[in-house]
């Protein structure tokens, strides 16, 4: 079938819409394509339909969880077969993984950057398969820019990933997915990722789109929770979904308003990323079909809402940067009618706001203590580290070690051989005569006992997964093993923390642009449209 067909087959659509035929045809032409089209206007039925053109597995690289469950049902029901990574089990993980490399390849594969981070098995099969997948989409890649440098590094970690999979000149067709990233960021995004067309939909601004911001200057917490109020009356019986951007505190989280309206207004939930799976399932379903009406949550899981008829969007604390605040925003009116966006502003915002700015980013004590944790010792050939195990400082310093070279990644593998099993007489002597090695199946110590490398070693025992002459009994500890320099030059961290608080002053002009605007009386409409150059 051709584009038109699957268009009309699968989609119910006569016709394409702004520039999604001319990003489909490039990336049918094995093109690296950027492509910037306004929430709602139909980005992820690009990669749907090319991926199917291509006849060959599309790989989805997102951030946002909601987003990747609702995409890969859509598949699901369309009849397509699809692979989604997140949350799930151990188990059901090897299994798949282990189908895929015994030739039942989904057309459609969605993983989250931290998984391709760590998950050492993924990367193997995704190699030995590389010849079967035609399209790797990294959706929402704004994300890189705004999340990438602070509390979510592995996004910068995807650029490595792909060229792990496939080479550095061996990459499929490229899709970069985003509504907003302003002139900087493109080029950004246009050198990391090689990209060699930037498509820009007809026009970024949203028609449907009615957007106020409320500015209450030095009002409190109380005024401002007045304001929420007066709309959440005035809307009342609509979807609405409130940007919290925090989820535990005193006031002004997704749990306080949870607490402090579920009484008074009907169909009041919250979604943050410490709610249970169950919860999650529970508000993303009675948001959808009705059931519950609002909806408080933080920026990362709010902007993985993908439902067509949330009426209004509240920006309970100031957003970031104006890019930000349109892409939560844009969650509001993607069937195209009429909907309504507020942001409450007040000084105590901006102050609590530029807080959070001056504690983003790594310090120079977080880079030394982190090397010192890392390096090697004497009698060491390499380390490990659990990437789960750490904390958002560490994580952020650890990737930028490796960033500068003082960290290399040289295997991504198991901490212990004890969560696995033998379903051959192959599979089981092999395990016998590893745990010869060691009692506790520590891979570190039998990769040094045995005069084996740690990447030989890993290699052997997915090879024996693809097999099925092993598998997982129990959770596997996935775990990264590394080698470190000798020593971290003084002069280098004075490079990466100067580096560090250029990034940080950056965003902090960004912000501070943003508020000026805001207290210079410009609209929402205004900001936006000189931000993004509409």
């Amino acid at each position: 079938m051709d584009k038109y067909e699957i268009l009309n087959k699968y989609f119910e659509h006569e016709g394409f819409r702004d520039v999604q035929e001319e990003t489909i045809d490039l990336l049918l032409k094995k093109e690296r394509v950027l492509c910037l089209m306004p929430t709602g206007g139909g980005k992820s039925l690009i990669y749907q339909v090319a991926g199917i053109c291509l006849n060959k597995t599309t790989i989805v690289i997102s951030p946002l969880i909601a987003l990747m469950n609702q995409q890969h049902n859509q598949m699901l029901n369309l009849g397509f077969k699809s692979v989604n990574f997140s949350g799930m089990d151990y188990r059901k993980q090897f299994t798949t993984i282990t189908n895929m490399l015994q030739g039942n390849m989904p057309q459609f594969v969605f993983v989250s950057p931290e998984r391709i981070s760590t998950d050492g098995y993924l990367e193997f099969a995704l190699n030995k398969l590389k010849d079967n997948i035609g399209l790797v989409v990294i959706d929402e890649v704004h994300c890189v820019s705004q999340w990438g440098e602070g509390f979510r590094p592995a996004y910068r970690n995807i650029e490595v990933f792909i060229n792990a999979v496939f080479g550095d000149n061996g990459w499929p067709s490229l899709l970069c997915l985003t509504a907003t990233l302003n002139e900087e960021q493109q080029e950004q995004i246009k050198k990391e990722f090689k990209i060699t067309t930037i498509v820009k939909g007809e026009n970024l601004w949203r028609e449907n789109l009615e957007l106020k911001i409320i500015n209450i200057g030095s009002g409190k917490d109380e005024t401002k929770d007045d304001e929420l109020e007066k709309i959440l009356n005035k809307h009342k019986g609509e979807k609405i979904l409130v940007f919290v951007h925090r989820k535990y505190g005193n006031k002004g989280t997704t749990r306080k308003l949870y607490e402090k309206y579920q009484d008074v207004f009907e169909g009041v939930s919250f979604y943050d990323s410490d709610a249970s799976d169950e919860q999650k399932e529970q508000v993303m379903n009675g948001f959808t079909d009705g059931t519950v009406k609002i909806v408080f949550a933080t920026s990362a899981f709010g902007m993985g809402v993908d439902i067509s008829d949330i009426r209004v969007v509240v920006n309970y604390l100031i957003s970031e940067t104006v890019e930000q605040y349109y892409q939560e925003v844009g969650r509001g009116g993607r069937d195209g009618k009429p909907s309504y966006g507020y942001l409450i502003y007040s000084n105590q915002s901006k102050r609590g706001r530029l807080k959070l700015l001056s504690s983003s980013l790594c310090t120079k004590n977080q880079i030394i203590d982190r090397y010192d944790d890392c390096k090697l010792r004497e009698d060491e050939e390499f380390k490990s580290a659990s990437y789960d195990s750490m904390n958002e400082e560490q994580r952020i310093a650890f990737a930028l070690l490796v960033d500068y070279g003082i960290v290399r990644i040289v295997s991504k593998g198991l901490s212990s051989i004890k969560c696995l099993k033998g379903n051959t007489p192959k599979g089981k002597i092999f395990i016998e005569e590893l745990l010869a090695y060691s009692k506790t199946g520590l891979t570190k110590l039998i990769s040094k006992k045995s005069g084996k490398g740690i990447n030989s070693l890993t290699v052997e025992i997915w090879n024996l997964c693809a097999n099925g002459d092993i598998s997982f009994s129990k959770a596997p500890t996935r775990t990264l093993f590394y080698k470190t320099k000798d020593e971290l030059p003084g002069s280098l961290v004075e490079t990466i923390i100067e580096d560090q608080e250029n990034k940080k002053q950056l965003r902090k002009n960004a912000f501070q642009s943003f508020v000026d605007g805001i207290e210079a009386g410009k609209t929402a409409e205004e900001l936006i449209k000189v931000a993004l150059d509409i």
